[in-house]
């Protein structure tokens, strides 16, 4: 899955993080929140948010509803897990 670039969050900046190690791949993220979020993806945007860059994934929770969580880039912490607006 390909990360959405949004707010001031350029493919160049996360490419730089990436190989600086000073963020996680999306990959590694997506390992760690599975248990949240379960195999039902729909989409990834990369933010800058209070707490630092964020990965923020859409999913579909068991009931079919969309939600959305918000995990620190750097560590794999969720941050915020809400339903999508």
């Amino acid at each position: 899955m390909t990360p959405i670039w949004a707010d001031e969050t350029e493919p160049d900046e996360v490419s730089r993080l990436l190989r600086q190690g000073e963020i996680l791949p999306l990959a590694a993220i997506l390992e760690m929140v599975r248990p949240v979020t379960g195999d039902t993806i729909l989409e990834v945007e990369v933010e800058h948010e209070d707490f630092g860059i964020a990965y923020e994934i859409y999913f579909l929770d068991p009931q079919g509803r969309r939600r959305e969580i918000y995990v620190d880039a750097r560590t794999g912490e969720i941050m915020l897990q809400k339903l999508d607006d």
